[in-house]
């Protein structure tokens, strides 16, 4: 059965036939929350890899510190031992995960040390 006496080319006001939605261009697959030395809240942090390099670069430019190489990421655990934070301790974070960082700034050499404790 067709439809007998309906318009099919009607096109409804105000709609751009022509619109083609644009997806997020940014997509974080981890959330993390940061608390600085000196804060007393955290800060949310997204990141966009699941890679020590993401986390840095979030890390310092939530800290607003001037452009320079981040040179060492470690982590302190609970026993007070240092750990070098890779990709595969970033990959083992929980979505979520809070922390709190302690950052070193070197002004001679512009490099920043990142240590996490959670």
């Amino acid at each position: 059965m067709g439809l007998v006496g309906v318009d099919l080319t009607y096109v409804p006001v105000g709609v751009d036939l022509t619109y083609v939605p644009v997806g997020r261009k940014r997509r974080s697959v981890l959330a993390i929350y940061a608390r600085f030395q000196g804060e007393s809240i955290h800060r949310a942090i997204y990141l966009e890899q699941l890679a020590v390099s993401d986390l840095a670069d979030k890390l310092a430019q939530r800290l607003e510190m001037p452009t320079g190489p981040v040179v060492e990421v470690v982590r302190r655990t609970k026993k007070g031992v240092m750990v070098k934070v890779d990709d595969s301790v970033v990959m083992q974070l929980d979505d979520e995960q809070d922390m709190e960082v302690e950052w070193a700034f070197s002004s001679e050499s512009g490099a920043l040390t990142l240590c996490l404790h959670y």
